[in-house]
């Protein structure tokens, strides 16, 4: 699942980069993305998906110390991390600028390092990346929320 994540993230990475250098976000196929309802309701999901991942995270720490096994836990984030791309750019295909484009490519470069993870010496060498760039994902995608729950 790990090999299927990482090909994923780049395949979406350079579906997003073509986009935006052809500016696809203006194309009428895609005026659908523009609508304020369906970016609440994609967003939404794309930010239920990121939770769910922390929620998982979060949860193997409680549970790990109380000797459950984190086998089950990582399924399951494994099975997010194959959604999550697929889910940004449903939610835009625009890469945006700012906060708007280091929001994805954080979210997409966490999932690169996360797929990375396998053997003891891939762990310690992109854990620290995965983590960074998880929690920087979260924080831009909690300061994205709140910037649209305020001004739209």
């Amino acid at each position: 699942m790990r090999a299927a994540s990482r090909y994923l993230v780049w395949c979406v990475a350079a579906l997003m980069l073509v986009a935006w250098l052809l500016n696809w976000d203006q194309l009428e196929a895609f005026a659908f993305q523009r609508e304020r309802k369906f970016r609440n309701i994609s967003g939404i999901a794309v930010m239920t998906l990121i939770l769910f991942q922390w929620s998982l995270t979060l949860g193997r720490t409680v549970f790990q110390k109380s000797g459950s096994q984190w086998g089950k836990w990582i399924d399951w984030h494994l099975r997010i991390s194959l959604l999550l791309p697929l889910a940004v750019p449903v939610h835009s295909i625009a890469i945006g600028w700012g906060l708007l484009a280091l929001l994805p490519l954080a979210l997409l470069a966490s999932g690169h390092f996360g797929s990375m993870l396998e053997g003891e010496e891939n762990i310690r060498k992109h854990l620290p990346y995965h983590i960074g760039l998880s929690v920087a994902t979260l924080v831009m995608a909690l300061a994205h929320v709140s910037t649209v729950l305020m001004f739209n």
